[in-house]
């Protein structure tokens, strides 16, 4: 038996190769068949669902489902994952990171990575009764709060962690953002003038266009504290208990070590109805920084936090106009985009983010 398992697309994963992923991790267990379901919204890969049905004698740590993550068969979207290294960040993030992240993230069965191609799969534990969150629908403000409380966890235990820009394979990015240049950014949103206009009000449309017009301040880069980000931190990629006790948080494609206040910005900008968010952000962002404070972080008062958040509430539009471009194109995806868009185009209004940019 090879000491790495094969990586393979996800129509071409058989009950021998299942098996093997198994019992490289020690599982004596015989798969005999399976069937499989696609799963999830995710837009740069493939995700199925393995119901797996054993021969012979089962041993207690064989699960009878699983979750396999591939590489995209979309072309755009398989190019996007490899070219900007978030298959390979996913793939390390549960290599190396999971375990220290003090969160909770699906059990790992398997993460191989082709290091030529980039290709890459990943078998996780089925977390299921668990639901997946709806960006759209939004969170409830308990369900606010959990996440929350799960990405004070997250940043507080790689509070300036400088040994992950050590990590070949960690992004570190050089300005506020990383992956979304500032030409990037222009030409996607010319595209989305082009193609969208009409999801987007006038004042959302203002908003856009001084933040683009900007991008390149706005990406400047930030001084330290920094800490490890998952940055598409939102219901999609959340599966909540159905005990509502713990949420987990998936799909670390974009995880970088960069400036803090992203994950939160980005989370609350578009997890809540506008009025909801207004009444409740204060309070809500007092127990994070209170929680980061629990977890060790010293240094970083509530003042910082507050300014690190405003700055961050354009991040979601600069991933949304982006993915309009890199990703493959579903009636969902253009609905959400334009609802991130929306959301975090009303948020810098909000909080005043807006007047922190050059006249």
């Amino acid at each position: 038996m090879a000491e790495i398992l094969v990586i393979v697309p996800p129509d071409d994963v058989t009950p021998a190769w299942i098996t093997e992923a198994l019992q490289l991790r020690g599982i004596d267990a015989r798969v005999a068949r399976l069937e499989s379901e696609g799963v999830g919204t995710g837009q740069v890969g493939e995700t199925r669902r393995f119901f797996l049905h054993y021969a012979g004698l089962v041993p207690p740590d064989a699960p009878k489902t699983l979750i396999g993550k591939f590489s995209s068969c979309h072309e755009i979207a398989r190019k996007t994952g490899r070219d900007m290294g978030i298959y390979k960040a996913e793939v390390m993030f549960y290599r190396e990171l999971a375990h220290r992240a003090g969160i909770r993230t699906p059990a790992v069965y398997a993460a191989e990575l082709d290091p030529l191609t980039h290709d890459f799969i990943l078998l996780l534990e089925d977390l299921a009764p668990a639901t997946q969150g709806d960006q759209m629908q939004g969170c409830t403000l308990a369900q606010a709060r959990m996440v929350l409380g799960e990405a004070a966890r997250l940043h507080a235990a790689f509070w300036n962690d400088r040994s992950l820009a050590a990590q070949p394979w960690c992004a570190v990015p050089a300005g506020a953002q990383g992956f979304y240049t500032t030409e990037l950014i222009e030409r996607s949103w010319d595209h989305v003038q082009r193609h969208y206009r009409d999801w987007l009000s006038p004042e959302v449309r203002e908003v856009c266009a001084r933040y683009v017009r900007h991008h390149a301040w706005w990406n400047r880069p930030r001084d330290f504290p920094k800490c490890f980000s998952h940055n598409d931190f939102r219901p999609d990629n959340m599966l909540f208990s159905a005990t509502g006790e713990r949420v987990a948080v998936v799909d670390w494609q974009t995880g970088s070590f960069l400036g803090t206040g992203m994950d939160v910005a980005y989370f609350l900008g578009g997890a809540l109805p506008r009025e909801v968010r207004r009444a409740n952000e204060v309070s809500l962002l007092q127990e994070y920084h209170k929680a980061l404070l629990e977890g060790g972080v010293t240094d970083y008062t509530f003042d910082h936090l507050m300014d690190d958040y405003r700055h961050y509430t354009f991040a979601a539009i600069a991933v949304a106009l982006a993915a309009t471009r890199i990703v493959n194109r579903t009636e969902r995806g253009d609905t959400m985009l334009m609802h991130m868009t929306t959301s975090a185009a009303l948020q810098a209004l909000d909080t005043g983010a807006i007047d922190l940019l050059p006249t």
